[in-house]
């Protein structure tokens, strides 16, 4: 494999300047919750607030999130203007094309302005729902949306990471809603996964990339948090500190690492195969540090028409119409697999398993991840969380009824799946806490499987309390 000078320096910084072991990349808390032994993993979530994001992004998930029924109420909400009969029949997937086709369609304002003008809005129409029935069936689902954006914009309004884990941690996480419903007092420890739509949508978000990482990163000095770090590959083309691999040095720096994995979003405009990523890539492999894509829906995307890619270093241009076309060809897992066969040890989980929609419908045109990934299991270090797809009852039920049966493919499932509830992206869709209740109760007996055991093979950490006991007993 051939290397540029930069690439050979970074793999030898990073060879001399990076541990080999997992559990020395853990911070002090996390570590020793783990080494407590009465803990349960969320290994997908995300705390980015207002200035981590754009007004494009936000309007995105509110529209990707909001039922059929409610489609023009939230286009009032998110444009300020009724929705006319000419986008009425549009589904959601032509209002987000409409939207990326269409940057006018919303108000030309910074994300605090936008975050301000929709909480005017959704008082107003709050007092607009007051003189109806509150039984209404129309209404109901109008006042539970009110108040899970509300939710969202107050979320977003604290201008930090910190405070927004703190909510999710009180509010929504999956150690209270098991000690709930079983009466235990499991602790919570957090997978957070940065975003670089700095990156991808260059020059609309407020805090750099530099300044979200340097957050994220500290997040493991007070919390039991297991911080992923973004990359792009766009980033190797920069210079000084936000340069890829200075980022990555840093991240991982035996001295003072910050953060323990590496998380990809493809869709932002980009392949794995990616000349510029394989450095990273060996890196990973030799010093055991995870990797996590994005391989689930197609809302979020690069903006570029057509998309120009880097395919082992040779150009590549990705004309597929309509614009979810192109982004869900860059989140294909087969995607992975030239990486995969390069870096036969490097750990590699399919955030989303393949989407809800590929487990709601087997003519779904993601369907075929499905046995994709499972092949990909199979053959190597591959593992998928089921992050985001709680809000489908069918999904989940699909997905429960396909991890219990006694075949390969339960087999593999059992051993390979992660859980997690993508937090804070899911909230406008899913009443969290129901849904999660309604999920651990029925996988019953493999909730261990799937909120600790695995994610813990995952992360190459499953010896933790080997480990621990180990330095103890040389203590003593």
């Amino acid at each position: 494999m051939s290397y540029t000078s930069e690439q050979i320096s970074f793999i030898e910084r990073a060879t001399e300047r990076i541990s080999e072991n997992p559990i020395s990349r853990l911070g002090a808390i996390t570590k020793s919750t783990l080494e407590r032994n009465n803990f349960v993993i969320d290994a997908h979530c995300h705390i980015f607030d207002s200035d981590c994001i754009n007004v494009s992004y936000l309007a995105t998930r509110m529209i990707s999130g909001a039922p059929e029924a409610l489609k023009s109420w939230v286009w009032r909400l998110i444009t300020g203007e009724k929705m006319g009969y000419e986008k009425n029949i549009l589904s959601h997937l032509e209002l987000l094309e409409n939207l990326y086709k269409n940057p006018d369609l919303i108000p030309d304002e910074n994300v605090d302005k936008f975050i301000e003008r929709i909480e005017t809005e959704l008082n107003s129409m709050e007092v607009e729902l007051k003189t109806y029935d509150n039984k209404s069936t129309s209404v109901f689902p109008k006042r539970e949306l009110i108040i899970r954006y509300r939710n969202i914009i107050r979320l977003l309004s604290t201008k930090r990471m910190s405070d927004v884990y703190v909510t999710f941690r009180d509010r929504y996480a999956i150690n209270n809603v098991i000690n709930n419903a079983y009466d235990t007092d499991k602790e919570l420890v957090t997978i957070v996964l940065g975003m670089d739509l700095n990156s991808g949508w260059k020059g609309s978000i407020n805090k750099s990339n530099s300044q979200q990482n340097d957050e994220l990163g500290k997040l493991p000095q007070a919390y039991p948090v297991i911080p992923f770090l973004p990359i792009d590959p766009r980033r190797a083309d920069d210079e000084g500190e936000g340069n890829l691999y200075n980022l990555f040095l840093k991240a991982f720096d035996v001295d003072f690492p910050s953060f323990f994995g590496v998380k990809c979003y493809p869709s932002l405009g980009y392949l794995p195969s990616d000349s510029r990523l394989k450095p990273i890539f060996e890196i990973c492999e030799k010093k055991r540090i995870p990797v996590l894509t994005h391989c689930g829906g197609e809302s979020v995307s690069t903006f570029q028409n057509p998309i120009i890619v880097n395919r082992n270093g040779i150009e590549e241009s990705i004309s597929l119409r309509p614009r979810a076309a192109r982004a869900r060809y860059l989140n294909e897992p087969r995607e992975w697999l030239e990486v995969l066969r390069t870096h036969k040890d490097l750990k590699l989980c399919l955030g989303h398993f393949g989407s809800g929609g590929a487990w709601e419908d087997p003519e779904d045109v993601r369907a075929h991840r499905i046995p994709t990934i499972f092949k990909m299991m199979e053959e190597f270090n591959v593992y998928a969380d089921f992050s985001f797809n709680l809000e489908s009852q069918k999904a989940t039920d699909n997905f429960i009824n396909k991890l219990t049966q006694k075949n390969w493919e339960g087999e593999l499932m059992r051993d390979r799946t992660l859980f997690g509830t993508d937090f804070w992206v899911i909230l406008p869709m899913s009443n969290l806490n129901l849904d999660q209740a309604n999920f651990i109760k029925k996988i019953g007996g493999l909730r261990d499987n799937l909120t600790n055991t695995n994610i813990l093979k995952y992360l190459g950490i499953d010896n933790i309390l080997n480990h621990s006991k180990q330095i103890e007993n040389a203590s003593t």
